[in-house]
């Protein structure tokens, strides 16, 4: 969140290596999103997963193109924390998806997405966060009363997977800011 709103934005080419390394894991969020939606065959999650994917399908194609189509960075760290919430839909249940979904990358994408459309704006380079930045808000409650009347023991294991997924994508944000501004 500090470079977003610090001087090294000032630099395009902080800019495009930020972009660059968003790219990354804008990918692997849509590989999320599809594999959730594959996978999910509980009528009781079915419509929200599906509205979430309908309303996200595609957006990591706006900002490649915003990009001019740039290859993105590759770094391991980003390559793995990005990935990991992608094979998370492989072996969690509908429960901890729709909170690694919904209570870490959605929230997160709440706060960060708007902040970005906030500075990225002046600039004219790319209008990815003003989708995100009108989106976010809706997406992180939906399914949020999936979540409900579940039993004490259920709502601690929830915890300890909310707590991995911002554990993984705080690291995955520390990487974006490093390739952001070392080239």
């Amino acid at each position: 969140m500090s470079l977003i709103q610090s001087k090294q934005m000032e630099n395009k080419e902080n800019r495009e290596r930020l972009l660059d390394a968003i790219q990354i894991f804008s990918d692997y969020f849509q590989k999320t999103i599809m594999l959730r939606s594959a996978l999910c065959d509980d009528r009781k999650f079915l419509s929200v997963v599906q509205a979430h994917l309908n309303e996200e399908f595609g957006h990591n194609f706006k900002l490649m193109k915003d990009r001019k189509y740039r290859a993105p960075v590759w770094h391991p760290v980003l390559e793995a924390t990005a990935a990991w919430f992608s094979w998370k839909m492989l072996t969690l249940d509908n429960d901890e998806k729709t909170v690694l979904i919904h209570l870490v990358l959605e929230a997160s994408a709440n706060i960060f997405f708007s902040a970005a459309h906030n500075v990225m704006r002046d600039y004219g380079e790319t209008d990815y966060f003003e989708v995100h930045a009108d989106a976010d808000a809706r997406h992180e409650q939906m399914g949020s009363e999936l979540l409900d009347g579940l039993c004490a023991e259920k709502y601690v294991n929830l915890m300890t997977i909310q707590q991995q997924g911002w554990a993984m994508l705080n690291a995955a944000c520390d990487q974006i800011a490093h390739l952001s501004t070392h080239s």
